[in-house]
């Protein structure tokens, strides 16, 4: 007979608190799971240092950023906020903190640092190494500006791709020096994420069901959601993008030379000129 330890199964923290504990393997084989003080640190050196930083900018008040920007955080996760499920019941809604620390980054890496590529991001937070790594960094893969954002199966990546778009949007909107964009590409990685982003996403759903949007701005919220099998038209406000990865495929660079210059992680070879072709 099989023993469950049902302590163990128990959460050391709330979804939306920053993380205070960790569970690790017991000292010896058998021995019950010890809980450990501290958030378990990750094996990226860049996503400690990055979530060392936040937190100690985070704790300062977001110093350094827009009104606009300074308005939207507080608004998302200082101010309570109410919501629905499907049947209707009301609940108190929360963002869980992943998906809070992963816009907090996006925000202090472009607004607060003003870092823009790769190579200052590991310059910045890459350790005692950092500058020699940064070094060897190719100018081809500091030719884009790229974030990626490592979350769990079902822990709201989706969330944070809102809140990175009501940001972005109304960055754009408001401040007058502003970099960012009001139009934006949302690419599912295959059909069944497709369809359930296109769910959320789907007529705006999602800016209307989750607080992304201070009251007081809802009047200057002017953003068309298109599908890939829709006509997108012309757009007096901002425009979001849905379609899936295999539109963008190059199929007969696939099924011509091996020869690649992109890595296996990101799929199939994508041709620049279906990339770009968008109407």
């Amino acid at each position: 007979m099989s023993v469950v330890n049902t302590a163990a199964l128990q959460p050391l923290f709330a979804p939306w608190q920053e993380p205070t504990r960790h569970r690790a393997r017991g000292e010896s084989a058998g021995d019950a799971a010890k809980v450990v003080k501290g958030r378990r640190p990750s094996p990226i050196v860049i996503a400690d240092n990055l979530r060392t930083a936040v937190r100690d900018w985070r704790a300062a008040h977001y110093v350094g950023v827009s009104e606009t920007t300074r308005t939207l955080l507080s608004h998302w996760f200082e101010r309570p906020h109410r919501a629905k499920t499907a049947a209707g019941e009301e609940y108190a809604f929360r963002y869980y903190f992943c998906q809070r620390e992963a816009v907090e980054i996006a925000i202090y890496l472009k607004e607060v640092r003003g870092i823009h590529c790769l190579s200052q991001v590991v310059e910045a937070f890459g350790g005692a190494e950092a500058e020699v790594a940064a070094l060897g960094i190719e100018a081809g893969e500091d030719a884009w500006s790229k974030f990626a954002f490592k979350m769990a199966t079902g822990s709201g990546k989706t969330k944070v791709m809102s809140l990175a778009i009501v940001w972005s949007y109304f960055h754009a909107l408001r401040e007058s020096d502003s970099p960012m964009t009001r139009h934006f590409v949302v690419i599912a990685p295959n059909l069944t994420v497709y369809e359930r982003l296109k769910e959320d996403f789907g007529g705006g759903r999602i800016f209307e069901t989750d607080p992304l949007i201070p009251p007081e701005w809802r009047g200057d919220w002017n953003v068309r959601v298109v599908l890939q099998d829709e006509a997108s038209g012309a757009a007096s406000g901002g425009v979001i993008y849905l379609t899936n990865i295999h539109r963008l495929h190059d199929v007969a660079k696939r099924r011509g030379s091996k020869a690649t210059d992109t890595y296996a992680f990101m799929g199939p070879a994508v041709a620049k000129a279906t990339a770009l072709d968008t109407g």
